[in-house]
């Protein structure tokens, strides 16, 4: 935690670097952070409207919920699982923790997920649902706690993808899997009953299902399945933090760089 502290300056101004650099690449900015999940959840949308024929501004809500929660899961990971061996001319020139850069990306992606959960918020309570009411009170646990896991997650995996860069296909492939079976675009209810412990095994469907529960329904999570994700996010934190300290010094050496 002193050494957190002591980089903290760092991590801010390189993460609204990064933002900034990002929105500068595309003609329409800041506006690609709301329209990249909006187009996802349309084609998701179409698709599952005319499958189930459920339709309204219900379905649409829910899905795009969960894509946006997916989507700051997947990018914030993903971008820090390569964010250390991206940045080896920096590590070479100045001893920094190599678990800055991870938490740098981790950031960048947070601050885009919060431009466009915000909005959705906002759209959420002009169509009637209440998303200003007391279940919004536990929002910023459930928030809390998905940071937490994946911040766990990419201190390991970007340790771990340095190491062995291939394990960044396997773990291209683990996304596409888990996208289909998180509840991205479907509820609890319709997972049969038998498998609904091996469903709430992941807690990215708890996070998806919490967020609806406070958003759209406007009441409290399920306590027990929140509860239900706080070993696992022990879990990730201390073995990132044990990794992250245990190849800190000797990473470039490791890997010949």
């Amino acid at each position: 935690m002193r050494d957190l502290l002591r980089y903290k300056d760092i991590i801010f101004y390189r993460t609204l670097a990064g933002l900034k650099s990002e929105a500068r690449k595309n003609y329409l900015g800041y506006i690609w952070f709301i329209l990249e999940p909006l187009l996802s959840t349309g084609v998701l949308y179409f698709a599952m409207s005319h499958l189930t024929g459920h339709r309204g501004a219900a379905p649409i809500f829910e899905i795009l919920i969960g894509m946006l929660s997916w989507q700051w899961f997947e990018g914030a990971v993903m971008l820090s699982s390569s964010s250390i061996g991206s940045k080896f001319h920096v590590h070479q020139q100045v001893p920094l923790p190599k678990y800055l850069f991870p938490l740098v990306d981790i950031g960048t992606h947070t601050i885009r997920f919060a431009f466009a959960f915000g909005l959705v918020l906002l759209i959420c309570e002009l169509f009637g649902y209440g998303v200003f009411g007391t279940a919004m009170l536990w929002l910023p646990l459930v928030l809390l706690l998905q940071l937490a896991f994946i911040i766990g997650l990419s201190l390991v995996v970007s340790i771990a993808v340095t190491l062995m860069s291939d394990l960044r296909m396997l773990l291209q492939s683990l996304f596409r899997l888990l996208f289909f079976v998180s509840g991205i675009f479907f509820g609890a209810e319709r997972v049969p009953a038998s498998l609904l412990p091996w469903f709430h095994a992941n807690p990215l469907s708890v996070f998806i299902e919490s967020y609806r529960a406070i958003i759209i329904e406007g009441h409290s999570p399920d306590l027990g399945l929140i509860t239900g994700t706080l070993p696992l996010i022990g879990l990730l934190l201390f073995a990132g933090c044990l990794v992250q300290s245990h190849f800190d010094k000797r990473l470039l050496k490791l890997t010949n760089v």
